[in-house]
């Protein structure tokens, strides 16, 4: 388990998983763009809102966890329970009756994803404390703040949708 540990499996799957979650959500994206100008209403700009705001929250946690393992577990599970409670809002509310199935499958791909980079994030941060962060090369972490940094872009722009 130590060779594990000391590889780049976890950080890899977490790259990987965030940069596909990444890619389908700047194409999702894209539709609401589209549609801000039809039909999305106030109540799901607000429920985006939440579930962005919740994820920041989760994200921290994740973070939080090299150096305050248990107390972070809190407001993970506090925050992921919140973020998945209005995904399915949004989900069951907006999108079913609206979404095609392209978007579907975005959205599919998106929460299988993310939910993947969640769980090894978690897995990584909790039970191994994130061991072997500070050896990996530095393309890794690069790549990290490129996915970060669009993440980033990508939120203010969902969040900003509504006001013209």
């Amino acid at each position: 388990m130590a060779e594990l540990i000391h590889s780049t499996t976890f950080p890899l799957l977490a790259l990987m998983a965030a940069s596909v979650f990444t890619f389908f959500w700047f194409l999702d994206s894209k539709t609401h763009t589209v549609l801000v100008q039809t039909d999305i209403s106030d109540p799901e700009l607000r429920t985006h809102r939440i579930l962005i705001l919740a994820s920041g929250m989760m994200e921290c946690s994740l973070i939080l966890m090299y150096w305050f393992r248990w107390e972070a577990l809190a407001l993970f599970i506090a925050a992921f329970i919140t973020r998945t409670a209005h995904e399915f809002i949004d989900e069951l509310k907006f999108h079913v009756d609206r979404c095609t199935f392209r978007e579907t499958l975005f959205h599919l791909i998106m929460w299988v994803s993310v939910l993947t980079k969640t769980f090894v994030l978690l897995i990584w941060g909790f039970f191994f404390r994130y061991e072997g962060i500070t050896d990996l090369p530095l393309w890794m972490y690069i790549w990290a703040a490129v996915v970060v940094g669009c993440m980033g872009i990508i939120s203010l722009k969902e969040w900003n949708q509504g006001k013209h």
